[in-house]
């Protein structure tokens, strides 16, 4: 066995050497080829082979383990005290506290003091009542144009006596009051070298009257509601020319499906003794209105229907009214357009009340206000603020006009009247910054074309008007107000009348109270701090600039 292994493994070897001489044999001839390239060569991968995956069967069966255990519970025993719980309360708003009276007093300069006191009930769920009296006076000079000083004296007196009884639909109020108001007359011809006494030149007006209201207090207003006015007012002057006069009104409305239908009633009589011949009149109005409101509108028309008698001689008027008001952005910007009209009454008492250097008893007719068309614009800016633009369009009748009467110092006032159309525009603007700032701004516009008269006598163009107010932590309260009117015209009461020009002028107040307490505070006021000594009526200049202090007090 040994030697037939040993033969083979010599074969084997010999042949392989023989193979390895060929092999290195032929290396060593030159080799000669010719190479034809038919095409580019293109290689070509072989045929991948694929990896079969065998299928796989999906089991749809699930298997849910059920585990299954046991708790064995063991109270755990804590010492646990329960506490009361204090029942719910419901909490007032703080009611500020009321003092039954007030009390201020101070002192000016030019002589000028002033006392004010008041005493009032305290809440009461069917009841109130008050007291009030009130004086200002001034005993100062006042210096002319030609540098003349005369004494320019006035004096304010006010005394009122007011209750009040609530039911539980209706309330009653009453009032009994005395106003005295004194002026003098010096407003001199500055041209003439005049000088009358004070007994000569004096002029007092007083003013004793009671009023009684009558009104519902439903807040439903599908119920009839009323509101009720009676009023007396009694006026005398210094050369003994009186009026009387009484004045009712009466107000019913209800609403019916979402509408509202109402009567306005009223009828002003007056009986005086005036300049030249007495004056008998008496105007009576009835005005049955409709009224009609959606969250994005509201209508109200009405037509006034008035009859004015005077001196026995009547005349009747109709008056159509209507105010259509719709909103563009809620709360931010309302439009409203309307048209209105009526016959203003010019009594002795509100003729003196505007300018109380007319001549003594002056009879001055009513005025028919036609027709007047306006429109405007009002809401909100931000929180806290307020905004209204104004513009009209007046036909006015009979409109009367202050001019210096033609006496020989011309210093009192009778009347002219003229049909007049007025146009006019105005604009507010109001913001409140919380408790502490406040600002009201406001400034009017108005021209006058006249039928007759040269110009519209002591009427200005231009009116403004500036206030603000700061509080300082309810310590210090301060105010600002400025006021300022444009140029007017006079007609000189000369033997030949001239225009006269009044230069347009402003007004500067200001205004300190500091609050030592609740119940007492001490004040300053300082106005016309520009001390411009302008004219409200020609020939009358006002004082200059003007200081008062004082304290108020409450208990």
């Amino acid at each position: 066995m040994r030697n037939d292994h040993t033969y083979r493994f010599f074969i084997v070897l010999t042949g392989l050497f023989l193979t390895i001489s060929v092999m290195v044999h032929a290396q060593k001839e030159e080799i000669r080829k010719e190479v034809r390239v038919v095409k580019p060569y293109e290689p070509v991968l072989s045929e991948a082979r694929k990896i079969d995956l065998p299928p796989v069967t999906e089991d749809t069966a699930r298997y849910h383990p059920v585990i299954r255990y046991e708790i064995t519970p063991h109270p755990m025993m804590i010492a646990y005290q329960p506490k009361p719980i204090k029942p719910a309360r419901m909490a007032g708003e703080s009611v500020p506290k009321l003092y039954k009276s007030y009390l201020k007093m101070g002192i000016g300069n030019y002589v000028t003091p002033l006392a004010e006191i008041s005493i009032a009930s305290l809440r009461s769920r069917d009841h109130a009542y008050g007291f009030y009296l009130g004086s200002l006076s001034s005993n100062g000079k006042v210096k002319l144009d030609n540098g003349k000083k005369v004494d320019g004296n006035y004096g304010n007196l006010k005394i009122m006596g007011y209750g009040k009884k609530m039911f539980r639909h209706s309330t009653f109020e009453g009032e009994l009051f005395l106003n005295r108001d004194k002026v003098l007359f010096y407003g001199y011809n500055p041209l003439l070298d005049t000088a009358l006494s004070k007994e000569n030149i004096r002029q007092t007006f007083l003013n004793p009257g009671a009023g009684v209201h009558f009104y519902s207090s439903r807040a439903d207003s599908n119920h009839l509601n009323f509101d009720l006015r009676l009023r007396y007012d009694y006026l005398s002057d210094n050369y003994s020319h009186y009026e009387h006069s009484v004045k009712w009104d009466a107000r019913v409305f209800k609403m019916f499906d979402g509408k509202t239908l109402g009567l306005n009633m009223d009828v002003n009589y007056y009986n005086a003794d005036l300049y030249p011949t007495g004056n008998y009149n008496t105007v009576a109005n009835i005005e049955p209105w409709y009224f009609q409101s959606s969250d994005e509108w509201r209508l109200k028309a009405s037509i006034t229907g008035t009859m004015d008698v005077t001196q026995g001689n009547p005349t009747f008027r109709m008056y159509p009214k209507v105010r259509f008001q719709f909103k563009i952005i809620p709360e931010y910007l309302v439009a409203y357009m309307g048209m209105d009209g009526g016959m203003k009454v010019n009594d002795y008492r509100s003729v003196a009340g505007i300018n109380p250097y007319v001549r003594p008893g002056l009879y001055v007719e009513n005025t028919d206000r036609k027709m007047d068309f306006y429109v405007g614009l009002s809401g909100s800016l931000a929180p806290g603020t307020e905004y209204k633009l104004h513009g009209s369009y007046a036909l006015v009748d009979n409109m009367p006009f202050f001019v210096n009467d033609t006496n020989r110092v011309g210093n009192l006032f009778s009347v002219m009247y003229d049909d007049v159309q007025v146009a006019g525009v105005s604009g507010e603007f109001v913001t409140q910054a919380g408790e502490k700032l406040s600002l009201r701004l406001w400034a009017g516009f108005k021209s006058y074309t006249m039928s007759s008269l040269y110009k519209p006598w002591h009427e200005p163009g231009v009116k403004a008007s500036l206030g603000v107010r700061y509080n300082l932590r309810n310590k210090i309260l301060m105010t600002a107000d400025m006021m300022f009117i444009g140029k007017r015209y006079a007609l000189s009461p000369d033997p030949v009348p001239d225009i006269i020009t009044l230069k347009a002028y402003p007004d500067l107040n200001l205004g300190v109270e500091y609050r030592y307490r609740k119940i007492l505070s001490f004040f300053l006021r300082f106005n016309n701090l520009a001390g411009i000594r302008y004219q409200t009526w020609n020939q009358y200049p006002t004082q200059g600039f003007f200081i008062m202090g004082g304290f108020t007090y409450s208990l």
